[in-house]
């Protein structure tokens, strides 16, 4: 499980070789070039929760200049230190839209979470810190993901591609290509 008792006896991989450095080095290059993306930072977002919101930490460190929009669920940097900060002075000089942190109350990992996003406010950062009440599990994170990807998927739908949208008594119904070569497919929404 992420992160069981706490830290205790807790070791995380370097970066060089990991997970981490693929997704950078691999998967996003591969994504950018075989799907209809916008293959930029200024659209490019990560995020991640427990094990995942350290991940996404270490990741965005390591790679100033990736991505704009950065949302870790209870989580944060491992350590506080100062190659940590330096990172993150070099992501500030980046320009990232917006950093966004939280926990529950009770979470396990909030401190950890809020010492980042004390940091990321010395750094001036634009950052927000949300804590609802709850412990290090699924229904917090669900809110969390609700407000972090309303605060930054605001990118107009029609302009990525055609769509009509038919309203009647309150319940709409989009019309979306379903692929380049024809045919279309309706959605409730």
């Amino acid at each position: 499980g992420a992160l069981r008792g706490g830290r205790r006896g807790f070791r995380f991989p370097g970066y060089a070789g990991s997970y981490a450095e693929s997704l950078v080095k691999d998967v996003i290059p591969f994504v950018d070039s075989h799907y209809r993306v916008i293959a930029n930072k200024d659209h490019r977002a990560i995020a991640g929760l427990s094990m995942g919101a350290i991940q996404t930490v270490m990741i965005a460190d390591y790679n100033p200049g990736v991505f704009d929009y950065i949302g870790a669920f209870s989580g944060g940097a491992i350590n506080m230190d100062t190659k940590t900060v330096d990172q993150l002075k070099a992501l500030k000089s980046s320009g990232v839209k917006l950093y966004w942190t939280g926990a529950g109350d009770k979470d396990m990992l909030r401190n950890m979470t809020s010492t980042l996003h004390d940091e990321l406010v010395n750094l001036d950062f634009h950052t927000t810190y949300t804590q609802i009440p709850g412990f290090h599990y699924w229904f917090i994170w669900r809110v969390f993901l609700g407000d972090y990807t309303s605060q930054h998927f605001r990118y107009p739908v029609s302009r990525l591609f055609p769509v009509k949208l038919r309203c009647r008594n309150n319940s709409c119904r989009t019309l979306i290509p379903r692929s380049p070569r024809g045919g279309s497919k309706l959605q409730s929404g």
